[in-house]
């Protein structure tokens, strides 16, 4: 008895943060995210919203006049690279919007430049449709949203097991292969900020499964692989569900005036986690408080 008391309150303070907060880099999220109240014909709306989480981590959101998808990518910067995750949905200036945010973090840093590392958070058409505006562009390594391209990267060597680390300069991310809604699908972990990027496999909206063990597995790799570190936010590709739980805008909508906040936490992905678990290998369509698990049927 006295040994699985040791071994239980090991595993609590395992996930007990530090004192002083893991020794995190702080950031800001905006209160609200700009979504196409209207879109006239002119563009003359920014194609992406750009929002600084902190000097060295950028937000976009693609603006809903582009693509109604409006996925959001995350541009990190280390000290001797620059880490964008996901090149969009059609119609927009990606790269504009990257070498604008590049530009800035470089007037505020002394004027250095840093070459580009574009991820893929999966290989969906509304997250690498920007792909061909940085595939020649010079100082840039564009990483194809497949396994084999991801494996030979980042040394993922028994894909979809284990995870690999990569140092962008005085910054690690850890990359975890996540397979489920799609086979390419990794999520990102910023030891620096504890922000865990999941793509569109957690987010506050609709998460389509078409692998239902795979989505399963990743999904319990998520939850081992984040104990007793520090998860200051998870941070999806999209926002569907409104802020009234349980309610989720249509596809196709561009203007969500009511929309859930782009951050979630841990608890989510324990909470879906045990939903998969009860339904015990047989994924069926699940509406819980922030978000919905929407199996797609070949």
């Amino acid at each position: 008895m006295l040994r699985i008391l040791v071994c239980s309150w090991l595993i609590l303070a395992a996930q007990i943060p530090n004192p002083d907060g893991g020794a995190v880099e702080r950031g800001t999220l905006p209160a609200s995210w700009t979504t196409g109240a209207s879109c006239p014909e002119s563009n003359a709306s920014p194609a992406f919203q750009t929002h600084g989480y902190n000097d060295n981590l950028v937000i976009l959101r693609q603006s809903a006049c582009t693509n109604f998808e409006k996925p959001f990518l995350y541009l990190l910067f280390g000290s001797r690279t620059a880490m964008l995750v996901d090149t969009g949905a059609q119609t927009a200036d990606v790269a504009g919007a990257v070498r604008d945010a590049m530009r800035m973090w470089s007037s505020r840093h002394g004027g250095r430049s840093l070459p580009l590392l574009v991820v893929h958070s999966h290989g969906h058409g509304d997250h690498v449709a920007g792909d061909a505006q940085f595939k020649y562009a010079p100082e840039t390594t564009l990483v194809a949203a497949t396994p084999d391209a991801l494996r030979q990267f980042f040394g993922l060597g028994d894909w979809p097991e284990g995870a690999a680390s990569y140092d962008l300069g005085s910054r690690t991310v850890d990359v975890i292969p996540i397979p489920g809604h799609e086979p390419a699908s990794i999520a990102i972990y910023d030891r620096r900020t504890g922000i865990l990027l999941t793509g569109d496999t957690l987010y506050p909206g609709r998460l389509y499964v078409r692998d239902g063990p795979a989505f399963g597995a990743s999904i319990r790799r998520l939850v081992d692989f984040t104990r007793g570190k520090v998860v200051t936010h998870v941070l999806g590709a999209h926002i569907e569900n409104a802020r009234t739980p349980f309610v989720d805008y249509p596809e196709g909508t561009k203007y969500q005036p009511d929309e859930h906040a782009l951050e979630l936490g841990r608890a989510h992905l324990l909470e879906l986690n045990e939903a998969l678990q009860q339904m015990n290998g047989h994924v069926v369509r699940s509406a819980l408080r922030d978000f919905t698990i929407w199996p797609l049927r070949p």
